[in-house]
């Protein structure tokens, strides 16, 4: 495990009897990808009697649950294979309880205040 190496069994061609039996071979593999996957924090996914989904939050800043599947699981970050798409915002540790249709405010971003009413802007003389 700590050389990095690994052992494996391979089927390929070899016709003209260059590879032994038992031999060692430095191999380089290529995967594809049809794209970059998503990660996600560990700490976003909700599993209950629903499927496993994570908490997202829609354009009109309410929770929104969406059904995912797991690609690799990472320790502490979660590669999907789908559900979810990139510019989606994912509620990092959603509490108990949280409904789909719930009101959040996004931390970080002033609370929306109320306008000032024309009367409250003018003093006394007008």
């Amino acid at each position: 495990m700590a050389s990095g190496t690994t052992r494996m069994q391979l089927g390929l061609d070899n016709a003209k009897s260059e590879l032994m039996p038992g031999s060692y071979a430095n191999v380089k593999l290529t995967l594809q990808r049809d794209g970059v996957p998503l990660n996600i924090p560990a700490s976003a996914l909700i599993f209950n009697q629903n499927g496993l989904r994570v908490a997202t939050v829609g354009p009109d800043d309410r929770i929104l649950f969406k059904q995912v599947a797991i690609s690799r699981d990472l320790g502490r970050t979660i590669e999907l294979a789908s559900g979810l798409a990139p510019d989606d915002r994912v509620v990092v540790t959603p509490p108990d309880g949280i409904a789909d249709g719930d009101p959040v405010r996004i931390a970080g971003e002033p609370a929306k205040a109320k306008p000032a009413k024309v009367s409250e802007k003018q003093d006394v003389k007008g």
